[in-house]
């Protein structure tokens, strides 16, 4: 009778601690998901501040677990931020993800949507196709008789590659212009490599001009700026397009 009364106590206890667990599984998970509302919220209003449109809603996820563990804390391991097809100042990117890390947050603030947001780190990693890039295009010293809107731009070996069009006095050539792109002091830029045409002999007037021009040209990307204060760190190319990536530090999520 002891032994079956000690077992059917220990069948209780574990029934107990089931439910226990679920039960703080439950409220672990709606307490992870009122943050993240409450962050999605916060994104809105600072996206609309800053007059950046994008398709859908922000998607925000917290990571780590237990949430709530992080909310005695007041300390956040991660929350990702991502945006499809943001548009900046009428520049359209693919995609915007943002990962704020060692974010710091009372948390009854937290959860009844009032009081401070702040991440101590931010990554950035923005996304936009070839098309969307060529638009942004900046020439400075480009040789006349160029039209930079009729300037092609593509990615071959790993190295961007330029073809503009270029006439003068009635001859036709395709300037050919390859390089890496760079980041300097936050903006954008193409590194060129080297410069070359379509045609193997040239007129000398024309050789002369396009030589004469070759260290001079430069190839801008103009980029707006990003939300959350993001600073361009590098940029990388892709068949599809460009990547850019880009942080900041200490960089409020709510918008109080």
């Amino acid at each position: 009778m002891a032994a079956s009364r000690g077992a059917k106590i220990g069948i209780v206890l574990v029934v107990l601690a089931v439910i226990l667990v679920g039960v703080l599984f439950v409220a672990d998970r709606i307490a992870a998901s009122t943050a993240q509302d409450r962050i999605t919220d916060e994104t809105r209003k600072q996206l609309a501040a800053n007059s950046v449109t994008y398709e859908g809603n922000p998607s925000v996820k917290i990571a780590g677990f237990p949430f709530l563990t992080q909310v005695l804390a007041g300390k956040y391991e991660k929350i990702t931020i991502a945006l499809t097809k943001p548009q900046i100042e009428n520049v359209k990117l693919e995609e915007l993800t943002v990962d704020a890390k060692a974010v710091k947050a009372d948390a009854r603030d937290l959860m009844n949507g009032t009081g401070e947001v702040v991440a101590g780190e931010v990554a950035g990693r923005a996304t936009m196709t070839w098309d969307n890039v060529r638009k942004l295009l900046e020439f400075t010293n480009l040789p006349q008789g160029v039209d930079p809107s009729a300037v092609d731009v593509k990615v071959v070996n790993n190295k961007i590659e330029l073809r503009i069009p270029f006439a003068y006095q009635g001859f036709k050539v395709m300037i050919i212009a390859n390089g890496t792109m760079v980041v300097e002091s936050g903006k954008v830029r193409l590194k060129l490599e080297s410069v070359t045409t379509d045609q193997g002999n040239l007129p000398k007037f024309v050789n002369d001009i396009i030589q004469a021009n070759k260290s001079r040209l430069q190839v801008t990307v103009k980029l707006p700026g990003l939300p959350y204060n993001l600073v361009i760190n590098s940029a990388e190319t892709t068949d599809s397009g460009l990547l850019v990536i880009a942080s900041a530090k200490n960089v409020p999520l709510s918008s109080q």
